[in-house]
């Protein structure tokens, strides 16, 4: 018997296996809770609470990026949750692709105004000048 030891004076059994069900049954149960979380997180969405506009006018979908804040103050970039860090890299990225682009932003009324003028540095400092910021006509 390969890996069991025996004592010859009493007859007793030395067992010297690890028992590995108990650390499966574990490992699939936390398996199931984190493909059950993932799904969760990846279809997480937010809403932003756009203030109201009289005179607001619509734009046109062609050349737009679009930039929310909510009101944590996270920064989403075409929906998509991005840091600060990143947000620049993804619109530089843009603008390299296309120097004419339009960025909309919209921002959620309880949203703390220092990030919207963080994302108006950012934009002024890549050379982004047509800027738009979406508001409600409801």
């Amino acid at each position: 018997m390969a890996g069991r030891g025996i004592q010859k004076d009493t007859g007793d059994e030395i067992l010297s296996e690890i028992n590995v069900i108990p650390l499966v049954d574990i490992s699939l149960v936390l398996l199931i809770i984190f493909m059950v979380t993932a799904n969760y997180i990846m279809t997480s969405s937010f809403t932003v609470d756009i203030p109201k506009a009289t005179h607001a006018k619509k734009t046109q979908a062609d050349d737009t990026v679009t930039i929310s804040i909510s009101p944590r103050g996270t920064f989403y970039f075409e929906n998509d949750l991005v840091a600060a860090d990143d947000l620049k890299r993804k619109i530089e990225a843009k603008y390299r692709e296309n120097p004419k682009i339009a960025v909309v932003l919209s921002v959620d009324e309880k949203s703390n105004f220092k990030n919207v003028v963080t994302v108006l540095d950012l934009l002024g400092e890549l050379g982004i000048t047509r800027i738009n910021i979406n508001a409600s006509t409801e």
